[in-house]
């Protein structure tokens, strides 16, 4: 399942509008880049959502839907596949980077995982970072890894008054200063994250 809209909780107007122009300026940056119709049709289905069209356009937005699914060439599908590799790869050692293993380690297990070799698997891991890096939202692979795994990238963040930030209608709690008694310092690997506000963190690897 594809998350295209997610509304905050308790509802905040503004936040779901700056949200809302945030998928669409993703959507909008990822088919300039690849001119893949999956972004044109999920960027109708999140302006569906979010907009609320009336019931009786239901026929209109599954239409427009289909035209735009059946221009699909066999050329643009296999670039997709491609690059869904490449996400796939990505992904699996970001993934084991976040658990805690070493780069060596992490692409050992992804080599057992996917099945690929190794120089594969890294290729494609450090193609898909360097350019979320670089480019952030208007990465040609930012869509596809927020379309593959939607939870790494918060859909709404919010901060009130107080100064509490709010991911997704949660409250999230305060971090601990250095001068807190309960307060302890880790040090855990550099891993590339997708950040809401710009481009990924650096990294090492």
């Amino acid at each position: 399942m594809v998350v295209t809209h997610v509304g905050s909780f308790p509802p905040d107007p503004e936040a779901d509008l700056k949200n809302f122009q945030r998928k669409q300026a993703e959507y909008k940056a990822a088919y300039h880049h690849t001119k893949e119709p999956f972004a044109l049709y999920e960027a109708l289905l999140n302006a569906d959502a979010y907009l609320q069209f009336p019931a009786d356009l239901n026929w209109l937005v599954e239409a427009v839907g289909e035209c735009i699914m059946k221009g699909r060439t066999d050329e643009v599908a296999e670039r997709f596949k491609e690059r869904m590799r490449h996400v796939q790869r990505y992904r699996c050692v970001r993934d084991l980077r976040q658990k805690g293993l070493a780069w060596g380690r992490a692409l050992d297990s992804a080599v057992t995982k996917l099945e690929a070799p190794r120089s594969t698997i890294e290729k494609s891991y450090m193609r898909v970072k360097r350019d979320l890096e670089l480019a952030g939202h208007e990465s040609e692979y930012f869509f596809l890894v927020a379309r593959s795994d939607p939870t790494v990238v918060p859909v709404c963040v919010s901060r009130t008054k107080s100064g509490e930030v709010i991911v997704n209608g949660v409250v999230q709690p305060p971090k601990r200063s250095e001068g807190d008694p309960k307060f302890v310092k880790t040090v855990e690997p550099p891993i590339v994250e997708l950040m809401v506000g710009g481009a990924g963190r650096t990294s090492d690897r």
